[in-house]
């Protein structure tokens, strides 16, 4: 690893009567190390702390530093870290075209442009990493520790065009890393970014065909559009993105391959449906949801959990001044649930940070959710998703409290689960049924 990578390992928090507990280490402490091994990460935690055995921690509390004993014995430590990784994060050493933190605004917070390209947190959180910076010694770590799943941005497999997305001579050293982990019996899931006239038609036939034969032991390949924004250092060409023919198209080329990769997929992201003007497919159609935090199925998810949520027993009220405030593909997700039944309104919020092709309710604005609901009569309470906010703030910064102010409305964060949502909306009417 070129970079800092060990500790401190930062304590968050401590369960009660845990055995960290008992042993005395409190939120803030700082654990340098375990058995005068230094720590990485929690992986090395986990594992250096598995045989629940007797184990000596250095721990600094402030200025003070101290040896503790901690008995491993029952298996729950019962800590909780800041953060999973204690060294700096891998950061990705590629220049990709369609990098989306190189089309970000500025005045974000800081970590929204840290790239990360880290092995770690793909195995612990779900992100995509391309491989492109793992050394031979991360590589032997994820094998001899079991680190998977892992998540990849595979893109394409054509040497050249590799380059070209990545921006890097050394792209296609990946693939053999990508062929090693497989080797090993690592689970992989791929993705492929898809940007329109590049990585797309004969290109993603080469690339579908290629992991077929070569890598036919991936697990899932999810396809997602290219994210395009009209503001940032570096843009993407409006023609490079998609809209309802072309993602017509890429579906159907889709639909051919998958009778031929089987339960792998290639899945479509949520959002080629909603840029071809359907609906989302059953959920036979994704199987068993492998790469749903990436926007592969959560749509679906949603729209089923609504049964459960039993929209269909709440009569039918009268407009009662709330709204259901969201972006473009968040209206779609919730248009066949029929909440407007319920006497709400459903609002689409525009972005006016990204501009009109980010359609996605986790990037919507502070600043036009207000104008939206203040631009609009007769709305006194208002809801959001909880994915629109960071700490009860939105993407620009925004807090939930200060959007209120603006519009004069009230608005209150609702959990994303269809559940959650026809209950916030059933009491705001009146039915609790």
């Amino acid at each position: 690893m070129h970079f800092k990578a060990f500790g401190p390992a930062v304590v968050g928090s401590v369960e009660a009567r845990s055995a960290a507990d008992e042993t005395g280490i409190r939120s803030g402490d700082r654990i340098l190390a375990i058995d005068g091994r230094p720590l990485r990460d929690v992986i090395d935690c986990h594992v250096l702390l598995a045989d629940g055995d007797v184990h000596s921690l250095k721990v600094e509390r402030g200025t003070r530093r101290m040896d503790v004993t901690l008995d491993a014995a029952d298996g729950r430590l019962g800590i909780q870290f800041e953060n999973s990784v204690f060294g700096k994060v891998m950061t990705c050493n590629n220049r990709c075209m369609f990098c989306f933190v190189d089309q970000l605004p500025p005045g974000l917070r800081d970590s929204f442009y840290v790239k990360d390209d880290d092995y770690r947190l793909s195995f612990l959180e779900g992100n995509f990493i391309t491989l492109t910076n793992l050394g031979k010694d991360d590589l032997k770590r994820i094998i001899a520790d079991r680190l998977s799943p892992l998540y990849v941005s595979l893109h394409a497999t054509d040497p050249a065009l590799r380059r070209l997305l990545f921006g890097n001579a050394g792209a296609t050293r990946a693939l053999k890393v990508l062929a090693a982990l497989l080797e090993e019996g690592i689970e992989v899931h791929i993705q492929i970014v898809l940007v329109k006239g590049i990585n797309d038609g004969p290109n993603l036939e080469k690339t579908l065909d290629d992991i077929s034969s070569e890598y036919r032991s991936v697990s899932s390949i999810g396809v997602v559009p290219v994210g395009i924004t009209s503001v940032g250092r570096r843009k993407l060409r409006g023609d490079m993105g998609y809209d309802r023919d072309s993602a017509i198209v890429v579906l159907s080329q889709l639909d051919g391959w998958r009778k031929r990769l089987g339960e792998r997929g290639p899945f479509a992201s949520d959002e080629f449906f909603f840029l071809a003007g359907e609906y989302p497919p059953p959920s036979d159609y994704y199987g068993e949801y492998p790469q749903s935090e990436n926007g592969v199925g959560l749509a679906r998810k949603f729209i089923d959990g609504s049964s459960s949520a039993g929209i269909v027993h709440h009569k039918e009220a009268s407009p009662n001044g709330t709204a259901v405030i969201t972006a473009p593909m968040g209206a779609w997700t919730l248009k066949p649930l029929g909440i407007e039944r319920l006497g709400v309104q459903l609002l689409i919020c525009g972005n006016s940070l990204f501009g009109e092709r980010v359609t996605v309710a986790g990037l919507l604005p502070g600043n036009d959710v207000a104008r939206k609901l203040k631009g609009t009569p007769g709305v006194r309470r208002a809801l959001v998703s909880e994915v629109s906010l960071s700490n009860g703030n939105f993407i620009d910064g925004i807090s939930l409290e200060r959007v209120s102010l603006q519009c004069g409305v009230e608005v209150r964060p609702v959990h994303p689960s269809a559940k959650a949502l026809i209950d916030a909306v059933a009491s705001e009417s009146g039915d609790t049924r």
